[in-house]
């Protein structure tokens, strides 16, 4: 699912389950709302499940956890938000006010019990309306103060944005949902919807207030750690940096020898091509404590204080320092490589990009996991179901499952349909075993025409950009698989996204 989606389910209160004890059938008895999370997500309403995302219900594990939904119709509105929308339309509350969309489903001829909803942005609030066969349902996220509110409360909220929202038509027809290993024994009576129903006033919200310190806490806790464990790798690393010069130090003063002359007797040449496929990217920190991409995607940090903190650190399969690449040291010549600088730009620049351009909703498959990267391999090779891939760069996140690809063109001739067509050739390929999010085409002259031509047929042919859906240059491969296209023009190290184009 959605970052962003993860993210506020994450907020609710929860508890750790195992399946001996509490079964979905379970959930379903006591009319549970929320969400399921056992390597795969169930959204659950009124004990029926209303969305399974990221797997089956035959893939969930034994162990996971319940997230509580503060209301029944919040799991409904993730749903649908999750889902690429039958038909959807765009206005301005200043041309047609959103009371006006009231009767926007009333010729809906389908049976589902939910029909679609309403979105509004506005000042970091959301406002949503969630339409169902009898009606509809009013929720608001209120982000100065943390609030959700629903009904005519959220209604206040949404008289006071204006701007454009959209309409959208997600059917959603909540279902039976049960085990599909075992069972469980134990009585619905003791499970969380029984035991703690939850409002929005009492002696609940002392509890969700409790649950919600406790989350921060760990979350501190868990930051602290973190810092910790870097702190005492980059000691370490530096450690044995320092032991290493030393060596190389005493060698030197051992043998009489200068350094130039003891260097040139010891040096190891390599291509470009072996230097960067023996090397690794890692994007570090200089401290936890300070600005992070995390903290810039929740709007927390300026660029200028993230690129302040962030490093990109560089692993080897030899060693760096005795190495020359075309007569130049290894470390001159990856910092001036194009390769280095696509990464840098990608964890440095691409956030910001997109989120100026307005594009964090229509790019949020790939917006939302740019946070994510960890590191970053360069002329990755690999073999999937047979099939020989290739990509300059292969970026990853922390548990080493590929989030973006690229391609570069370093070449002063201009970027072919043919170039295009062996990126989506292999990116198709990475993204029908792998989360890929993105596969970028990155140029150093231009693309021609054919080559944008390409781009337009696969990322919907002549619907445009959008290609009828919410998702910008959008490749789509299977019902629940696909990844966001990106073709860049780099020319004197500045970067311009040309499809989509922001």
């Amino acid at each position: 699912m959605q970052r962003r989606t993860v993210e506020r389910i994450e907020q609710w209160p929860s508890r750790q389950f195992l399946r001996s004890d509490v079964g979905l059938s379970d959930l379903a008895n006591a009319g549970f709302s929320g969400a399921v999370h056992a390597g795969t997500w169930i959204l659950m309403r009124d004990g029926d499940s209303v969305g399974v995302f990221d797997g089956a219900v035959d893939d969930i594990t034994d162990r996971g956890t319940i997230y509580i939904s503060p209301d029944p119709i919040l799991p409904v509105l993730f749903s649908m938000l999750e889902q690429e929308p039958v038909r959807s339309s765009t206005h301005h509350t200043a041309r047609v006010p959103i009371e006006n969309q009231v009767n926007a489903f009333d010729n809906w001829n389908g049976s589902q019990e939910f029909i679609g909803y309403l979105e509004l942005r506005g000042g970091g609030d959301e406002y949503y309306t969630v339409y169902d066969q009898t009606g509809s349902t009013s929720i608001a996220f209120v982000s100065g103060e943390n609030r959700l509110l629903t009904n005519e409360q959220a209604d206040t909220v949404g008289q006071t944005i204006t701007g454009e929202y959209t309409v959208s038509i997600v059917p959603v027809e909540p279902s039976p949902v049960s085990d599909s290993r075992g069972s469980s024994v134990r009585s619905p009576s003791a499970l969380p919807g029984e035991t703690e129903p939850l409002a929005t006033d009492g002696s609940n919200e002392s509890i969700q207030d409790l649950r919600r310190q406790i989350t921060a806490l760990e979350h501190e806790r868990d930051t602290l750690k973190a810092e910790r464990d870097n702190l005492l790798e980059e000691r370490e690393y530096l450690n044995s940096r320092i032991s290493r010069l030393q060596d190389r130090i005493h060698d030197l003063e051992s043998n009489g020898g200068s350094v130039s002359s003891q260097r040139s007797k010891n040096l190891t040449e390599l291509t470009p091509e072996k230097a960067l496929a023996g090397t690794s990217l890692f994007v570090r920190y200089h401290t936890q404590n300070r600005a992070t991409l995390t903290d810039a995607y929740h709007g927390e940090a300026t660029p200028e204080e993230v690129n302040d903190n962030l490093m990109l650190e560089h692993h080897t399969s030899f060693d760096p320092e005795s190495t020359v690449v075309d007569g130049t040291p290894y470390e001159e010549f990856l910092s001036n490589s194009i390769e280095f600088d696509v990464v840098s730009w990608l964890v440095r620049d691409l956030l910001y990009v997109i989120y100026n351009a307005g594009y964090e909703n229509e790019l949020a498959d790939l917006y939302d996991y740019l946070p994510d990267i960890d590191r970053a391999a360069l002329h990755a090779r690999n073999t999937v179901d047979g099939t020989s891939i290739y990509f300059d760069v292969v970026c990853f996140d922390k548990r080493g499952d590929p989030l973006l690809v690229v391609n570069i063109h370093d070449s002063t001739d201009p970027t072919t349909d043919a170039h295009l067509e062996n990126l989506l050739d292999d990116a198709s390929v990475a993204a029908s075993q792998w989360p890929v999010t993105g596969a970028f085409l990155v140029s150093t002259s231009y693309f021609e025409p054919n080559a944008l031509a390409v781009a337009e047929d696969a990322t919907g042919g002549s619907g445009g950009l959008f290609g009828g859906s919410n998702r910008a240059s959008y490749i789509r491969l299977s019902r629940k698989r696909g990844f966001h296209l990106s073709m860049v023009e780099a020319r004197q190290r500045q970067f311009h996204v040309a499809v989509p184009d922001l």
